[in-house]
C-alpha cells in the first residue's frame, strides 16, 4: 500500500513495489482527475496525487501527497525536480494559473496541462510558457452537445493551429494582452457523415475523385453492396478508394466548411440548415478577421470595414428606419427644390418636416405652391411622426436595458427551440454554439442566483427560473414544440428523471444527457436508446488530457458511433519507436488517421495518400504528424504494441454467365500472380476461395470487380487455408498488395 507523505516533512515519493520512478505530476482531485488517473492507468503510466482533500481509496491505488500544491516546499517534496509532465485539473483557473506559474519556476523543463476555462487566459499562457498546454472540458465537450442536438451528419470539428513554429518568447505586438482577444490564425475541418439519396449528384463518383474535388478525406465508408466486414479490431479500416458510390452508401468525410455545403448542395441538399450556414461562416468570419489584421487597425480601411460590417449586423428594425429616414430626407430636399429654396434651406426645412413643424412654414401656405408638393409634405409629416416615435422607442429601450439592467427578457419561442436543462460552463459554451447558429434557446435552471442567468439573457437565451424535473416548468418551456432537450445538471439521477418527464410530455423528443461516468454513459446508450444519447463531458476530458500528457497536444475530441476520437500533435524524436516507419505502416498498424505530414524542409502534406506511393514516405527525426485515432490506438502508439496485420480472402459462391470465365480468370491471376490454368480447376469445384490473403481494401477490390461479372462473392478476415488452393496463393508476398 502506498502511504501518505503528509507526516514526513523531508520525504520523496517512494516506489513502495508499484512504480520504479513516478514522472507525472497532477494536482487537486475531482471526477476529472479520478478518470484521468484511470487514463494514464491504460497507457501503462503512474502518477503522484498532490491535492489538500482526498478520498480513503486513494490510499490503495496512487501515491498521494494531501496538502496544498501551490506551496513551494510541497512541490518539492513531491519530486517536482524529476517530474516530466504536470497534469494541474483544479476546478479553479486562479489555482491553475498559480501553479503553472510556480512550476515553471521550481522545473522549467516539465511540460505543464493546465485546465482552464479562460479562453483569453489559456492562450496567453500557451504563448508565452514553453511547454505549457491548456484545455477545457467544458470546450472539449460542448461542440459534441450542441451539434447533436440540431444535426444529425454534422458529427464535428476541430482546428489546428499555424503550422509555422510559434516563438517560446512574447514578440513585440503581442505586448498588449488585449491582442488575445482576437483568435490565432486556425484552419477549420468540419466532420460530417453523408448518406447518398437517390438524387444525389455523388453517385457513381469514386471515392478518390470525392476527395480530390472537394479537398476532402473520407474517413470510412459503409458500402450497402455487402462486402463490409469490417475488423473487430480496428475503427478505421482501409477501403477501396477507388470504389463508387451508391444509393445507401455513408461516408464520413473531413472537409473545410466550404467543401462541407458544396457536398451537401451535390448530395441534394440546399444547405438550409442553421447548423451548415454557421459552418460555413466560420470559414468567412476567419477570413474577415486575417484581411482585417493586414489592413492594420488604424487604417481607414479597417475603419470603413469595421462600420460596414457593424451596419450589417444591426437589427432589422434599424436597418429599416435608417433606409426609411435616408429616403424622406432625400424627398424633402427635392420636394423643396422645386418651389426654389436652396439645398441646405431645403435640408433644414425637411428635418423640420419629418418632425411635425409643417404648420409653421410659410412656403406652402402660398397660392402659387404646387398641390403635389403640399401633398408630399402632409405624407412626410405623418411619416416623420412615426418614425420619431420608434427612434425614442429604440434608444429609451436601449438605455433601460444597459443602464438598468431592465428588458432583457427574450420572447419566448413557440417552436424549433432548445430546452437546456441547468447552466453551467458547459450548457453555457453549448448555448453559445446554439445562438451562433440561429437557434432560439430555453434554460432552465432553478439557482436564481447562478451568475450564467446574466449571461444567457445577454446571449438571446429565455431564462426560466424553477425545476427542470417538474412537468409544469417543462411546459412553461415550450417542451412539446422543442427540437431538443439537454440535460447537463451535476447529478445523473436529475438529468434521467428530466428526461423521462419530457418524454412522457412528448414522446420521442431528442434528448442529450451529460453522465459523469463515461461507462455509465456506454451502457445507457446501448440499453437506453429510445430516451436519448448520452455523453460523459469528465470522460471525454480525462482522455484528452492524459493524451496531452502522454502524446502530443489535443486540438479536438469527437464522439462517433460510440468512440472517442482525438485528433493530436506527434512530433518525431530520435528515441520514438515509429521512426523510421513509412507513413502507411504507422497508421495500419496503429490504427490512426493521418491528417497532415510536415517534413523540414518541406512544405506540409495535408491528407497524404498513404495508400498510395506518398504512404511510403519514411518518418525522420523532426517531423511532424497530426493524426486521428481513438484512446486505445494512441496507448498503442505509446507502448509499442502495433495491431496484428489482419487479411482477408474472397470466396466465389458461383457465376451465372461463361462469357465472363476468362475475364473472370484473369482477374484471380492478377491477384494470386499464377497462370490461368492453375487457377481453372478452382471453378468447377464452386464455391471456393479464390485469392491469396490480401488487405482489406484489396480484397474488396477484387471482390467488386467479379461481382461486375455476374458473380456471387463474399469477403471474410483471418482465413483459413483451403486444400482446394494451390499453395502458392497462401502465400503473403508483398508483390500482391502493391
Amino acid at each position: 500500500m502506498v502511504g501518505s507523505l503528509s507526516g514526513l516533512p523531508q520525504a520523496q515519493v517512494q516506489e513502495n513495489g508499484r512504480d520504479p520512478g513516478v514522472s507525472i505530476l497532477v494536482c487537486g482531485y475531482n471526477d476529472l482527475v479520478e478518470l484521468t488517473l484511470q487514463a494514464l492507468e491504460a497507457f501503462g503510466r503512474r502518477a503522484v496525487v498532490v491535492a489538500p482533500d482526498l478520498p480513503p481509496h486513494l490510499e490503495e491505488q496512487w501515491q498521494y501527497l494531501q496538502a496544498d500544491p501551490r506551496q513551494p516546499g510541497v512541490l518539492q517534496r513531491a519530486g517536482i525536480e524529476r517530474i516530466r509532465v504536470a497534469l494541474l485539473l483544479e476546478d479553479d483557473d486562479q489555482a491553475n494559473f498559480e501553479l503553472a506559474l510556480l512550476i515553471r519556476d521550481l522545473n522549467p523543463q516539465v511540460r505543464v496541462v493546465s485546465r482552464l476555462f479562460n479562453h483569453s487566459l489559456a492562450r496567453y499562457l500557451d504563448s508565452v510558457l514553453p511547454q505549457h498546454f491548456s484545455l477545457s472540458v467544458a470546450a472539449l465537450a460542448a461542440p459534441a452537445f450542441a451539434l447533436k442536438a440540431v444535426s444529425d451528419e454534422f458529427v464535428g470539428y476541430f482546428e489546428l493551429p499555424q503550422l509555422e513554429a510559434q516563438p517560446a518568447t512574447l514578440p513585440p505586438e503581442l505586448a498588449d494582452p488585449a491582442y488575445f482577444v482576437s483568435d490565432r490564425e486556425t484552419t477549420l475541418w468540419n466532420v460530417v457523415e453523408l448518406t447518398i439519396g437517390y438524387n444525389s449528384r455523388l453517385l457513381h463518383m469514386p471515392l478518390s475523385e470525392l476527395e480530390e474535388t472537394f479537398g476532402a478525406r473520407v474517413l470510412f465508408h459503409y458500402p450497402v453492396d455487402g462486402l463490409s466486414d469490417f475488423s473487430k479490431q480496428r475503427v478505421f479500416d482501409d477501403f477501396d478508394h477507388e470504389a463508387e458510390l451508391l444509393e445507401g452508401d455513408r461516408v464520413l468525410v473531413i472537409c473545410d466548411p466550404r467543401a462541407y455545403l458544396q457536398l451537401l448542395e451535390r448530395n441534394g441538399r440546399r444547405g438550409s440548415s442553421r447548423a451548415q450556414r454557421w459552418a460555413s461562416g466560420q470559414m468567412q468570419d476567419k477570413r474577415q478577421q486575417r484581411q482585417g489584421r493586414s489592413l492594420g487597425r488604424g487604417s481607414l480601411g479597417s475603419w470603413l470595414r469595421r462600420g460596414v460590417q457593424g451596419l450589417l449586423q444591426v437589427k432589422p428594425i434599424v436597418r429599416t428606419l435608417t433606409f426609411t429616414l435616408g429616403a424622406m430626407l432625400v424627398l424633402g430636399v427635392i420636394n423643396f427644390r422645386m418651389i426654389g429654396k436652396p439645398l441646405i434651406d431645403g435640408l433644414l426645412l425637411t428635418i423640420v418636416v419629418l418632425t411635425g413643424g409643417y404648420g409653421d412654414i410659410e412656403a406652402f401656405q402660398q397660392p402659387e405652391t404646387p398641390l403635389g408638393a403640399k401633398v408630399l409634405a402632409v405624407m412626410m409629416t405623418l411619416v416623420g411622426a412615426a418614425l420619431v416615435g420608434l427612434i425614442y422607442g429604440l434608444v429609451t429601450d436601449k438605455l433601460v436595458s444597459s443602464r438598468f439592467g431592465l428588458g432583457r427578457a427574450a420572447r419566448m419561442p413557440k417552436e424549433d427551440h432548445v430546452v437546456i436543462a441547468g447552466l453551467g460552463r458547459l450548457s453555457y459554451l453549448v448555448l453559445q454554439l446554439l445562438r451562433q447558429m440561429g437557434y432560439e434557446v430555453v434554460v432552465v435552471d432553478p439557482n436564481s442566483e447562478n451568475p450564467l442567468l446574466e449571461a444567457a439573457e445577454r446571449e438571446g437565451a429565455v431564462v426560466i427560473r424553477g425545476d427542470y424535473a417538474l412537468a409544469s416548468t417543462l411546459q412553461q418551456a415550450r417542451i412539446q414544440g422543442s427540437r431538443c432537450l439537454i440535460c447537463t445538471t451535476p447529478d445523473d439521477l436529475t438529468n434521467l428523471e428530466t428526461a423521462l418527464t419530457a418524454h412522457s410530455l412528448q414522446p420521442g423528443i431528442r434528448t442529450i444527457l451529460r453522465v459523469t461516468d463515461p461507462e455509465l454513459a456506454a451502457r445507457m446508450q446501448r440499453h437506453m436508446q429510445t430516451l436519448g444519447i448520452s455523453y460523459s463531458a469528465t470522460g471525454l476530458g480525462a482522455r484528452a488530457f492524459a493524451t496531452a500528457a502522454l502524446v502530443g497536444s489535443v486540438y479536438g475530441t469527437l464522439a462517433w458511433q460510440g468512440e472517442t476520437l482525438l485528433v493530436t500533435l506527434l512530433e518525431v524524436s530520435a528515441d520514438c519507436h515509429y521512426l523510421g516507419l513509412s507513413l502507411r505502416q504507422l497508421a495500419q498498424d496503429y490504427d490512426l488517421v493521418i491528417l497532415l505530414h510536415r517534413s523540414r524542409p518541406g512544405k506540409p502534406c495535408v491528407f497524404p495518400k498513404i495508400w498510395q506511393k506518398e504512404g511510403k514516405t519514411p518518418l525522420k527525426e523532426g517531423d511532424q504528424l497530426y493524426v486521428m485515432g481513438t484512446v486505445e490506438s494512441l496507448i498503442r502508439l505509446t507502448q509499442g504494441r502495433p495491431l496484428p496485420p489482419e487479411l482477408y480472402q474472397v470466396r466465389l459462391l458461383e457465376y451465372r454467365n461463361p462469357y465472363f470465365e476468362e475475364d473472370i480468370l484473369s482477374a484471380l491471376s492478377f491477384y494470386a500472380r499464377l497462370p490461368k490454368t492453375a487457377l481453372k480447376p478452382l471453378l468447377r469445384c464452386l464455391p471456393a476461395v479464390v485469392s491469396p490473403p490480401l488487405p482489406r481494401d484489396k480484397a474488396i477490390k477484387l471482390a467488386r470487380q467479379l461481382r461486375k461479372m455476374s458473380t456471387e462473392v463474399q469477403v471474410f478476415a483471418q482465413a483459413q487455408p483451403d486444400h482446394r488452393i494451390p499453395a502458392a496463393m497462401n502465400e503473403n508476398s508483398e508483390s500482391n498488395l502493391n
